[in-house]
């Protein structure tokens, strides 16, 4: 509610069930100047903790709730004067002599990036610094950077809080310089509160008073307990979790590339994928990269199926199509290059790990060799954080080699702008066969994935991929001639499938079959059969007695019942 130039801060609604909260801290003092959604007051409920930002621009005029005052919903917590909103009350203050005052702006960060998020400053106003040290960090949607002090001097004010997202030249802070050296301040200066420094650290450290009423009734000890709410505070969630002898949650919040992995896992999901599997062996590509290894040059397997793939992608183009909607209607996009994603994973600073994907831009036209500077440049990068946003961006078709790590098999996700991400297992012998293969001649496998976008690419487009990948590892289209040409090496004798190291067993002969008498047996039982009871045809003879006139009729022989026991005489 406004009143003139002056405008109330108010409890806000946090939940059906909540009614009202305990103000915890005071981020501004009474005089201070504010920017609109900068954080004025902490308040704690019974079910969460939240910051109330300034409505607007201003000056803090008024206090109307003191910390541990318990307010309810609605009520006002303190008036913001907006007349002149932004004005400094050194503004009259003469400069210090030959001060001059710089700005601190975001910087290009590559031509695809326009906006970061601010993520940590490591100067406060009143701060000095030295030209070139890190005053605060930026993230963006490719890649996190450190934005150093343009000269040695003073920081008097900063216009982008932490989370706020900034444009590329937009002002984030104000400092001022001394004959290069940093200036000091001619008068004193209010500062704002802190936590260490308005909340004196007692036994329960930085706890919610709702939590530090449980822990009294409870017999919680606070000082045992780390908080999992914002900056560490301890919350009633972790006393009473301490209580029940749970292990307290602990919340991080997800910033820089972290922020942005979520992200783009999340848009993956509208992605309509497929799988395609096929397991090759690599008996070739394992003897020619270790006639490679022997002649000096350091060719890994992933090397070597990269290549493979922007190969393969290159005869079969529409595995880099990727899927995107114009004026509101599906099209299919044909970058008409390969650009291959290599997926690398990455320990940052703090010790965390975290997947980046940097670019190698028209890698099938690409020479082995500079393949593999292209390759190495990219992930000593990587490695060293010293990527740029346009390293990061453009793939259309990605690798990622978890096999490393001796997974078999994966279905990796498929991010947004590609048509493909192929993934590689571990390479071994068959399952079963680990212990004895190179004694029986097994061959080593490799069982890879093709992750495809279903809206445009078809799944025998993707086998056939695959198969493609195969041919090409296993010295198709003269695959091994050119990478050993263009390392300078000569291309080594044919590889020749592995053979048993051990002879094998001839075969035992079987002993003869044991002698049956069975006809003995046959025989008795036709004899005791009992007779039959059916009347006897008579005995018929050959030839009938009935002959042509003027015949001779020879002796009549009869026809023998032939016998039921088929059993060889003993």
């Amino acid at each position: 509610m406004a009143v003139g130039t002056t405008v109330s801060v108010t409890l806000p609604q946090m939940g059906e069930s909540v009614s009202e909260g305990t103000v915890l801290e005071w981020h501004a003092a009474e005089g201070d100047q504010v920017s609109a959604d900068e954080t004025l007051v902490e308040i704690s409920t019974d079910k969460v903790d939240a910051e109330v930002p300034a409505p607007a621009s201003g000056t803090l005029v008024k206090i109307h709730a003191q910390e541990g005052d318990t307010v309810v919903v609605g009520a006002v917590l303190a008036e913001i004067d907006t007349a002149g909103a932004g004005a400094s009350r050194e503004a009259d203050a003469p400069p210090a002599e030959d001060a001059k005052e710089l700005e601190v702006v975001m910087p290009q960060m590559g031509e695809s990036v326009t906006e970061g998020t601010v993520l940590e400053w490591h100067k406060q106003p009143g701060d000095a610094v030295a030209a070139d040290e890190t005053i605060v960090e930026i993230s963006t949607d490719k890649v996190d950077a450190e934005v150093p002090a343009p000269s040695a001097g003073t920081i008097t004010e900063i216009l982008a809080a932490a989370g706020d997202t900034v444009e590329v030249g937009q002002v984030l802070a104000r400092m001022t310089t001394s004959n290069g050296a940093p200036a000091t301040r001619s008068e004193p200066e209010v500062q704002r509160p802190t936590p260490s420094a308005q909340r004196p650290v007692t036994n329960g450290g930085n706890a919610s008073p709702v939590a530090q009423r449980v822990a009294q009734v409870e017999g919680v000890d606070l000082s045992s307990l780390s908080g999992s709410g914002p900056r560490g505070r301890i919350t009633k969630a972790d006393v009473l979790a301490a209580k029940n002898g749970e292990p307290a949650a602990h919340a991080e919040p997800l910033k820089g590339s972290a922020a942005m992995l979520a992200r783009y896992m999340d848009e993956s999901r509208s992605i309509p994928t497929a799988t395609s599997f096929r397991t090759i062996t690599v008996t070739t590509m394992d003897g020619r990269r270790e006639q490679l290894k022997a002649a000096g040059q350091k060719v890994s397997f992933t090397h070597l199926i990269a290549f493979a793939i922007a190969r393969a992608a290159a005869d079969m183009p529409v595995m880099t199509h990727h899927f995107a909607e114009q004026d509101g209607k599906p099209v299919r996009i044909d970058d008409g290059a390969v650009h291959l994603g290599i997926a690398v994973d990455v320990e940052r600073k703090d010790g965390t790990r975290t997947l980046m994907v940097p670019v190698i831009r028209d890698a099938a036209r690409l020479p082995f060799h500079r393949f593999l500077e292209a390759y190495h440049d990219l992930i000593e990068k990587a490695r060293t954080n010293a990527l740029g946003a346009d390293d990061l961006v453009g793939a259309n078709i990605s690798l990622t080699n978890p096999g490393g790590l001796g997974t078999v098999t994966s279905v990796p996700r498929l991010m947004p702008g590609q048509g493909t991400i192929v993934a590689t297992g571990s390479i071994a012998y068959p399952v079963g066969l680990g212990n004895v293969g190179e004694l029986i001649g097994a061959e080593k496998v490799m069982t890879m994935t093709s992750t495809y976008d279903h809206r445009v690419i078809q799944g025998a487009e993707s086998g056939r991929f695959l198969a493609r990948i195969e041919a090409l590892l296993d010295g198709d289209e003269h695959f091994y001639d050119d990478v050993f040409a263009d390392l300078g090496v000569d291309l080594g004798p044919p590889i020749e499938p592995p053979k048993p190291t051990i002879e094998a067993a001839a075969p035992a002969q079987r002993p003869p079959p044991p002698r049956r008498h069975q006809a003995k047996s046959c025989c008795r039982r036709s004899r005791r059969r009992r007779p039959s009871s059916r009347p006897t045809a008579p005995t018929a003879t050959w030839p009938p007695s009935s002959t042509r006139s003027g015949s001779t009729t020879p002796a009549a022989t009869p026809l023998s019942t032939p016998s039921r026991c088929r059993s060889r005489p003993s």
